[in-house]
């Protein structure tokens, strides 16, 4: 029960921290306000998704296999390599760009292979399997062609682009919220048959 527990509160996070991050995005691509301190927002922001991811992990959604374990790591990494491109590019924008290069396709293919270890496992019902996959999916198909193509942030497309990736984060956020106890009972009446 701690641990069920456990993954609503990061899960929470998530939701949280992501439905903030979706306005914030929405708000610069309309405003073109960009604060002095964005990278430390956008850090924190990047914690929240990892906070949502983690909450997928301990749910156990993906099942115990390797393609969602390699998924889970990979895209874990590549949350965490975004945060400290945010951090590191101010100070060092050549090592920022970089981490930039990497971090997001690393995060993006990681996560369509959790989620396809999520449709798999079948621990989860109804959108909640899909939502996994729609995050690597959308900073596949939708966000890196927006950033490429604008040439990034501050450029309003990559920010609306931006703020729907956030959207399809704060459903992870949902679906490990709302899916987690389903989960925990099929794990319970697995053990115990």
């Amino acid at each position: 029960m701690e641990t069920v527990r456990s993954i609503r509160a990061v899960a929470l996070v998530c939701v949280v921290g992501t439905a903030l991050a979706a306005l914030y995005a929405a708000t610069a691509a309309v405003t073109a306000w960009v604060p002095s301190y964005g990278f430390v927002v956008q850090a924190l922001i990047h914690c929240a998704e990892l906070a949502g991811l983690i909450g997928l992990a301990l749910s156990g959604a993906a099942g115990a296999g390797l393609l969602g374990r390699i998924g889970l790591g990979g895209a874990g990494l590549g949350q965490v390599l975004l945060v400290a491109a945010e951090l590191i590019y101010p100070g060092s924008p050549d090592v920022g760009d970089q981490l930039f290069a990497v971090a997001p396709l690393l995060s993006a293919v990681g996560m369509v292979l959790a989620g396809v270890a999520v449709l798999r496992a079948g621990h989860w019902t109804g959108w909640r399997r899909t939502a996994p996959l729609l995050v690597g999916l959308w900073s596949i198909v939708v966000l890196t062609p927006a950033i490429i193509i604008s040439g990034g942030p501050p450029a309003p497309a990559a920010l609306w682009a931006i703020a729907g990736w956030e959207l399809t984060w704060l459903l992870l956020g949902v679906a490990v919220l709302t899916g987690t106890g389903a989960t925990a009972r099929i794990k319970e009446a697995r053990a115990s048959a």
